[in-house]
């Protein structure tokens, strides 16, 4: 098993750069944001930093969605106290780039500074770009941090390669794995102590426990075969729900019931029958596991090959009266609205000369919203074509615009020249992950169409050189909005 699979899994490539934070006991921590660049000065001296921070939660470790919770504002020396912090996992945006912190106060400390920093290198994409974050000298984040590069040195050290060219050469199968078996012993004094540096049942000790299971497993050990699961799962006080809002324990979970299907079939039993058609009194009585566990197994089950089984699981299940499936009806139904119709009539776009309107000013039209920034060639050309179409075949019946993704005003007065003539509508998003999450912005063109009544057709149609032109014919023929 390649290290560090399910961490990134969970937390990305934001989690080996790092990114945390502070708090605990399911209470609640102050902290204090330090937001600099990589020379150590205020990010909010880049024009393109600006001075707000916006914070999303997540609802689960399973399926990371995240909910838009408030800003923070960062004074002109990079500070910004966020308190009453409850624990949890938090993304910290500020557009393009992304931090992932944890909050978890189960060790007792002084309020922390985290520092946040704005990198000089090129963003790969608009948003979501993971960034580096610096804990305070004994804070857990720095410790799992170095702890990690311990598992890696670790497991570098055993020159895995070698050990597997043994294991294909005649008698070096034995050889190989009493070197594994070695290598798992001798760690297993230093990797306890570690894991007991960190307190018992926190988001930063599951954390922990998961990369340690994580590399044993990566070596041969089973689940069962370790130290660091006997008893855990039964001394564990937590409520399924503070369980689930752990990325570690979820990550733990996983690992600890891998391939769990496998003796099923070993026994020619029909578990993806029993899945598909909803069986669970067969699942828990042929897994000896409750409800909310095989819910859970069946939730993960969508990373799975098999997650067609399990995503027909939940179509027939979802109404179940246990706790998984209620924090994933949840999670289910926060996730749907972020991107629904329903926010669609809220917004209020910014006009060129600094006023608002409200979002969907064309009643009684459908609203074809091009979304794209100045410097996007593709974002021209679509617009080009967007253009003819709406000025030669579209009818009075479809309105158009621009949604500007640009980051500061010189881009938005870049795109604003590209108009043909004032009329055409130009509306600016920014850098609001909040109104990224809403219309669904996953990349830069997209097209949003909103039907005659202000809903929201779809947040991805085809682009106009994709066929945008003729799903339009298609929807208003259907609507009845269009004279065939």
């Amino acid at each position: 098993m390649e290290f560090g699979r399910l961490m990134r899994r969970f937390l990305g490539v934001a989690w080996l750069l790092f990114q945390a934070h502070v708090m605990g006991a399911w209470g609640q921590t102050d902290v204090v944001i330090r937001w600099v660049d990589e020379a150590g000065e205020p990010a909010c001296q880049m024009d393109d930093a600006g001075h707000t921070l916006h914070i999303s939660t997540w609802m689960d470790g399973v399926a990371q969605h995240a909910v838009q919770e408030a800003d923070l504002v960062v004074d002109d020396s990079g500070l910004s106290a966020w308190d009453g912090a409850d624990r949890g996992v938090y993304t910290l945006e500020a557009l393009p780039w992304a931090w992932t912190l944890v909050v978890d106060d189960a060790e007792p400390r002084r309020r922390d500074t985290l520092t946040l920093v704005w990198p000089s290198r090129r963003p790969l994409k608009l948003r979501g770009n993971p960034a580096p974050l610096v804990y305070p000298e004994g804070h857990p984040g720095a410790r799992l941090a170095s702890f990690t590069r311990e598992l890696e040195a670790a497991q570098d050290s055993l020159d895995l390669d070698q050990l597997v060219g043994l294991g294909l050469v005649g008698g070096g199968v034995e050889r190989a794995q009493s070197a594994l078996r070695s290598a798992l012993d001798s760690a297993a004094s230093w990797q306890a102590d570690r894991l007991g540096s960190f307190a018992p049942h926190s988001l930063w000790g599951d954390l922990a426990r998961a990369q340690v299971l994580e590399w044993r497993m990566g070596l041969g050990a089973s689940a069962s075969d370790t130290a660091f699961s006997a008893g855990h799962a039964t001394s564990d006080p937590r409520s399924w729900a503070q369980k689930l809002a752990s990325p570690g324990w979820c990550s733990a979970w996983e690992l600890e019931h891998e391939a769990w299907w496998t003796p099923l079939e070993e026994r020619r039993a029909p578990w993806r029958s029993w899945a598909a058609t909803g069986e669970v009194d067969s699942l828990c009585q042929a897994l000896s596991w409750s409800l909310d566990e095989v819910h859970l197994a069946m939730w993960l089950g969508q990373s799975q090959p098999w997650s067609r089984w399990a995503e027909a699981w939940w179509e027939i299940r979802w109404r179940d009266q246990c706790e998984v499936a209620d924090i994933r009806r949840l999670s289910d139904q926060t996730q749907s609205h972020l991107a629904s119709a329903q926010s669609w009539g809220d917004m209020r776009w910014m006009l060129p000369n600094g006023d608002l309107e409200p979002a969907w000013a064309g009643d009684g039209s459908w609203s074809v919203w091009l979304v794209t920034r100045d410097g996007s060639s593709a974002g021209d050309r679509e617009l080009v074509l967007l253009r003819n179409w709406a000025t030669n075949e579209a009818g009075p019946d479809v309105a158009w615009g621009i949604l500007s993704v640009d980051g500061d005003e010189e881009g938005l007065y870049a795109t604003l020249k590209k108009r043909a003539n004032v009329r055409e509508q130009v509306r600016w998003v920014g850098r609001d992950p909040g109104w990224w999450d809403r219309l669904d912005i996953l990349g830069v063109p997209q097209v949003v169409v909103v039907r005659p009544d202000g809903q929201i057709q779809t947040h991805q149609a085809p682009l106009p050189s994709e066929g945008l032109f003729t799903a339009m014919r298609r929807w208003q023929k259907l609507s009845g909005s269009r004279r065939p």
